[in-house]
């Protein structure tokens, strides 16, 4: 809330904003929400699919369902008589632009987040379930909706510019406050599982989200730092179950790390990179697999693969390279495999751009190879072992001769998938879960050194 609003406008009186009369400021605090929370649609009436599509992955719901969270029933959406009085003289008659010029944008109320006049059919990214306030309504506002003190309705601080909060500037804290986050994050990090660790610049960017927030709203009683760490709480709950407390919390979600099923960072690189739509459906497809299950790797634990140095990789004069990927995210660092990937390197599992592999230097084979590769592909399926579930053998010995026969090595394998079996159950690991790794990965695995050794020619 702005100090402006805070010194003319009081809920329960009769002061009026001064968005509600300046329409220069009101435009200003307009383009503030378009730009940083998709206030829209421009025209209602229209499908919108796209727009209402993006809300949904935000908010985690379907498309039909953001269609219903509009301004008309956000918690910060003012329609009192006197509101609707203000925004009635401040009315000019003048087309300001092409926002105000659609009629369908129905009726208007006055935003208390954004200090604007928005239209109750349109919506954005910051919406909160439980209004709109009305003069019935403004008497059932939840306890935690109870508007700030004056003295506490603040904007800014001397110490952090603007925009610090976005999670990327850095944020100064007195000594206290910052060695209680810290603690925060070390005892969160000691239990939380593989990809929901929190850093200390989610932490602050978090607690003064909602030291800011303190001024707009809060819970009588509650001083500014608890209701910030409070926020700070309810982020980590949401950072390690994946699950809000609320639905309605979803205004921290650009704050979680890139793998967390609700993070809205997770599709920012595909869909900004051209896929067509098959190609961003992989990709989607595999962040998916990767948010619930972790990261691909080659220790043997989940999916393989098929990681290649840039050494190894002789396709990467053609475009075919993790810096092409976009799943690549700079430096050792990709979003799908756990492992230290090189921009030169490969692996089985690359989605890259239209466009970017020079497709003259691919090689491509005649109807005589195709016939040959087809008629080798059914027969290997033909011959193919396919493996059970673990519980579905009657004996481990039935297991490790299941085991050698897949692997495809022959039965020479066999003391190896019997010695990885051992190791397994010498470390207190499943046996079956390491010797299938084995057998499927042969000497690409964790326990390739037990295979006999290859030829070279």
């Amino acid at each position: 809330m702005s100090e402006e609003f805070a010194e003319s406008y009081d809920i329960n009186g009769p002061k009026c904003p001064p968005a509600t009369q300046d329409i220069a400021l009101n435009l200003e605090n307009r383009k503030k929400a378009i730009d940083t929370a998709m206030y829209g649609p421009l025209n209602p009436a229209e499908p919108n699919d796209e727009y209402w599509q993006a809300l949904a992955d935000e908010w985690q719901v379907d498309a039909e369902t953001a269609r219903k969270q509009t301004c008309g029933n956000c918690a910060v959406f003012i329609q009192t008589p006197e509101m609707l009085d203000c925004i009635a003289s401040g009315l000019t008659g003048e087309q300001n632009d092409e926002y105000d010029s659609i009629q369908e944008a129905g009726d208007l109320g006055y935003c208390e987040a954004f200090d604007f006049k928005c239209a109750s059919a349109r919506t954005c990214r910051a919406w909160v379930a439980g209004g709109p306030v009305t003069a019935a309504a403004k008497k059932k506002r939840t306890i935690a909706q109870t508007p700030a003190p004056k003295k506490d309705q603040v904007k800014g601080s001397e110490a952090n510019p603007k925009g610090s909060a976005d999670g990327k500037g850095k944020i100064k804290f007195d000594a206290k406050t910052e060695a209680s986050l810290a603690a925060k994050v070390a005892e969160h990090n000691a239990k939380a599982p593989k990809g929901r660790k929190a850093t200390l610049g989610m932490l602050k960017a978090v607690y003064r989200r909602g030291a800011g927030a303190f001024s707009v709203s809060h819970r009588p009683g509650m001083t500014r730092n608890q209701w910030a760490m409070g926020r700070v709480n309810a982020f980590l709950r949401l950072l390690k179950s994946g699950k809000p407390a609320r639905a309605a919390y979803t205004t921290d979600n650009d704050l979680l790390p890139a793998s967390h099923p609700r993070s809205t960072k997770k599709n920012a690189a595909i869909t900004a990179s051209g896929l067509i739509p098959e190609e961003q459906a992989l990709a989607e497809a595999l962040l998916f697999i990767t948010n619930k299950y972790g990261k691909f790797d080659q220790d043997g634990d989940g999916v393989w693969a098929g990681y290649k140095p840039a050494a190894e990789n002789d396709v990467a004069s053609i475009g075919v390279k993790c810096s092409n990927c976009v799943f690549y995210k700079g430096g050792e660092e990709c979003a799908i495999i756990s492992l230290p990937v090189e921009p030169e390197g490969k692996c089985r599992f690359a989605v890259i751009p239209e466009g970017v592999v020079d497709v003259s230097q691919v090689p491509v084979r005649d109807d005589q190879d195709l016939e040959l590769l087809l008629a080798t592909a059914y027969a290997e399926g033909e011959l193919s072992v396919e493996l059970k579930k673990q519980d579905e053998y009657e004996s481990p010995e039935e297991a490790i001769l299941a085991l050698t026969e897949f692997s495809g090595l022959g039965y020479e394998a066999e003391p190896a998938i019997r010695a990885s079996w051992l190791r397994a159950i010498r470390n207190n690991e499943n046996p079956f879960k390491r010797a299938s790794a084995l057998a499927v990965m042969t000497y690409d695995g964790l326990d390739s050194d037990l295979l006999p050794k290859r030829e070279v020619n």
